[in-house]
């Protein structure tokens, strides 16, 4: 930010600024990310959804082939071609309208599914302009706040969600926030200058009256993935924001707004991100609650599936550009994936040892046992040969000699070997 530009803010005790013009008007969408478990073998939903409202086959063609777009520059058209990532509208949920002020008064509703086992349900949400005020998003945007669309929405999409993967609840959301100057266009050094802390409140989904620390503030606003002039990126453990002001949100008729194309790789990423983790806890899962796989052939399956979508991943997102690669590293970080990766890795390492280890401890027994029966039949053999020469044709001594000669050397075997053993 210019040092000195006259931004019309003073630093607080806190050590952020505080606005002393009247701030910026600004547009604002949200969306909302639900990670679930994949349905298996979807095709789509069904002409009723619980009372959700279908939605406009043009507005559903509209938002997804502005997605597709993006997804082709961040992807590849081979990799969506593969459809193993696939995006399916369901509805519109209208929402209801708070005296605190104007709200949004709907979410248009998609599931994203990938074929390693996990799903988004992402709703899109547009708020009417006005400031930005933090502590009204926040209450929004958590499951416990005064009037959350998250926990409305929760509840709209969560009989469908049990219908169609078979879990108890959506207990988790990851908010994704659009911010785009409506009027004067004014700086994005301003704006970070006037109300840094209230983006990062948001960003943190922080509903403390408390001022944030200026050095917290300051850390997570020079955490910008954001590559170009006029714009700030920013992702947490909890949400991720996006904010510029050389740009509109454009409407495309009365009841759909699409978002800039520059905030759509922010949201791809982070999308590729949830479901990286849920299928690395679905695996961790399996491999926790399971048994242990009974062969090395369902081991080897085993791990193919762990690996696959996480080397997927960082072959075609990580590495595509340099703000996906950025926002990859540091959201597998802050996510836990890191964490939660090298854990699944100790449990199959764990299984490995287990299943050679079991392998190992056969094959121990079998050679144990092959040498004492060879052991054993070549020594009653030697002694039936020798009986012969002694005793002609008498076959009951001969038997015995040959029977004692066999058990006797089995047991000198065995004894033998567990002496090694030991």
């Amino acid at each position: 930010m210019a040092d000195g530009q006259d931004s019309g803010a003073e630093v607080s005790a806190g050590g952020y600024r505080e606005a002393s013009v009247t701030p910026a008007r600004l547009q604002t969408m949200f969306v909302l990310l639900f990670p679930t478990r994949a349905p298996s073998s979807f095709a789509g939903f069904g002409e009723a959804n619980g009372g959700i409202e279908p939605l406009p086959p043009e507005d559903a063609a509209a938002r997804m082939e502005q997605l597709r777009e993006v997804e082709v520059a961040l992807l590849g058209t081979t990799y969506l071609e593969s459809r193993r990532m696939v995006r399916w509208p369901l509805g519109r949920v209208r929402l209801p309208q708070s005296q605190q002020g104007p709200g949004p008064d709907h979410a248009d509703v998609f599931l994203v599914t990938h074929t390693a086992g996990a799903a988004v349900w992402e709703c899109w949400i547009q708020a009417p302009e006005q400031p930005l005020d933090a502590a009204r998003y926040v209450a929004w945007l958590r499951f416990d706040g005064a009037g959350s669309l998250v926990a409305l929405l929760r509840e709209r999409i969560g009989n469908i969600d049990r219908r169609l993967s078979s879990l108890p609840d959506l207990d988790d959301c990851f908010p994704l926030t659009i911010l785009r100057s409506a009027s004067d266009h004014p700086s994005v050094d301003l704006i970070v200058a006037e109300q840094g802390a209230d983006l990062v409140r948001l960003l943190y989904l922080d509903r403390s009256s408390l001022p944030l620390k200026g050095q917290i503030v300051g850390d997570e606003l020079g955490r910008d993935f954001c590559l170009h002039e006029g714009g700030v990126s920013l992702l947490s453990q909890r949400s991720a924001l996006d904010l510029r002001t050389n740009e509109v949100l454009e409407s495309v008729d009365g009841a759909l707004v699409l978002p800039p194309r520059s905030a759509l790789p922010l949201l791809v990423s982070v999308e590729l991100l949830l479901i990286e983790r849920a299928v690395l806890r679905l695996l961790h899962e399996r491999l926790v609650d399971t048994e242990v796989p009974e062969s090395m052939q369902r081991l080897i399956e085993l791990k193919a599936q762990v690996l696959d979508g996480l080397e997927e991943y960082r072959g075609t997102v990580a590495e595509s550009n340099r703000f996906s690669g950025e926002v990859t590293a540091y959201g597998e970080r802050v996510l836990g994936i890191d964490a939660l990766y090298r854990a699944l890795n100790e449990r199959l390492d764990g299984v490995t040892f287990e299943i050679t280890t079991g392998y190992q401890q056969t094959t121990n027994v079998l050679q144990f046992s092959l040498t004492v029966v060879l052991g054993a039949l070549t020594a009653s053999y030697l002694a039936a040969a020798i009986a012969i020469v002694h005793y002609g044709h008498d076959l009951l001594p001969i038997v015995l000699w040959a029977a004692g000669a066999g058990l006797a050397t089995a047991a000198a075997v065995v004894i033998l070997l567990r002496s090694r053993l030991r």
